[in-house]
């Protein structure tokens, strides 16, 4: 059984993770034949491709996706050989739109997604098959964990002054379109577990008949720029809300992990790290870790949080109602109200006036991440999904033969 994994020539913070299933499949027995995937190797590429004669293509955020043009319309590759294309979605597919935004309906697709309202990111974009996966880390990235937490509060970023976002969207679209961006934006604030799609479409139902016309025109004939639309609304969303955070926490000593962008406020300092190795030795310094969820994953846990649990920080996180189904709030888990700042800062003090609590919480999350978030389980589950593929592709060449 021969599957081929299509990558970047450097794979991501978080497309290592998804590497551990990889590497899982291989130990399980199956064939796999890894190909760095760029610009200007792809023909040398697909011959490797089709010497090989895999069943399936993987690959991490469409970054091994490969499209072919036949009579002027665009397919994937698999569609064109007649083998399927699987996909491991880390974050919002509408990140990755401009990857599957033209392709005729793919028919040989599968996509894994770690939050269950990135179906609606998908079907915008064509993609029925839809698998949920939860998130998983791969133990193999993680760094020994510091002996001592030289940190008292980890902020993670980035974070960016919401007018910098706002600047600009004005230069970059219609002024006739803006009051959805910030009557979205201003809704999905308010409502963070919605996804950006269901927010556009009940905040257009607010408007006029005549605006709803006009937007909906603009949508069909500025596909690209609806898509990026979307991604902006999203992105200034989760900055609002972070830089909202971060502002009434003026005064507490804390380090900003990652970019930062806009006036930094008494006692917080920014580290960039220059590594993923060093942002994960960050969070294993930290005693707390807090993380306001980016607007892309609405109801998941995502990755950072998994990260900084299994480096032994106690994580401080806002409330999702579906975040029991990862972690016992207030015992794996720190949670707090997301738009309720005096919540946020009450906790955190009495986290850090409380380090024997702090820490039990931080070695309950860490022991529920190393027990409960690998890739075990979810690499059978791959398994299983290609055994059968594979029995499909043996009986459809069978039927061939016997013609």
């Amino acid at each position: 059984m021969n599957v081929v994994f299509l990558r970047p020539e450097e794979l991501g913070a978080v497309a290592k993770h998804v590497r551990a299933l990889i590497d899982a499949l291989e130990n399980k027995g199956v064939a796999v034949k890894e190909l760095i995937v760029k610009e200007d190797n792809l023909q040398e590429v697909v011959a490797q491709i089709e010497d090989f004669k895999p069943i399936a293509l993987i690959d991490i955020n469409t970054t091994g996706l490969i499209v072919a043009e036949r009579e002027g319309k665009k397919y994937t590759l698999a569609d064109l050989m007649g083998i399927v294309q699987l996909t491991f979605f880390v974050d919002d597919p509408l990140l990755f739109f401009p990857s599957l935004l033209e392709l005729e309906k793919p028919r040989n697709y599968l996509a894994f997604v770690t939050d269950l309202k990135h179906t609606d990111s998908l079907r915008a974009l064509q993609i029925e098959n839809i698998s949920y996966m939860s998130p998983f880390v791969n133990k193999d990235v993680f760094p020994q964990e510091p002996k001592e937490k030289e940190i008292d509060i980890a902020f993670v970023g980035p974070v960016i002054d919401p007018q910098i976002i706002v600047d600009a969207v004005v230069q970059n679209y219609p002024k006739e379109i803006l009051p959805v961006f910030f009557e979205t934006g201003e809704f999905m604030f308010r409502n963070p577990e919605v996804h950006v799609m269901t927010a556009v479409n009940y905040v257009l139902g607010l408007f006029n008949p005549q605006f709803q016309e006009e937007f909906k025109s603009w949508q069909e004939n500025n596909k690209v720029q609806a898509f990026r639309l979307l991604n902006d609304i999203v992105a200034y969303t989760t900055m609002r809300r972070r830089y909202y955070l971060l502002n009434f926490l003026d005064g507490i000593e804390l380090k900003i992990v990652g970019d930062f962008r806009g006036e930094l406020k008494e006692g917080h300092e920014v580290i960039n790290p220059s590594s993923h190795e060093e942002l994960l030795e960050i969070y294993g310094k930290s005693r707390i870790t807090i993380y306001a969820s980016p607007q892309t994953i609405p109801t998941a846990i995502g990755y950072i949080p998994l990260e900084a649990m299994y480096m032994g920080s106690a994580v401080m996180t806002d409330y999702k109602g579906t975040l029991p189904g990862f972690f016992a709030p207030e015992e794996e888990i720190i949670t707090f109200a997301p738009l309720d700042r005096a919540d946020l800062e009450e906790k955190i003090l009495f986290y850090l006036e409380n380090e024997e609590a702090t820490l039990e919480i931080a070695k309950k999350g860490q022991k529920a991440v190393q027990e409960r978030f690998t890739e075990g389980d979810r690499a059978q589950f791959v398994y299983d999904l290609l055994q059968d593929i594979y029995k499909q592709f043996e009986s459809a060449m069978n039927r061939e033969l016997e013609q």
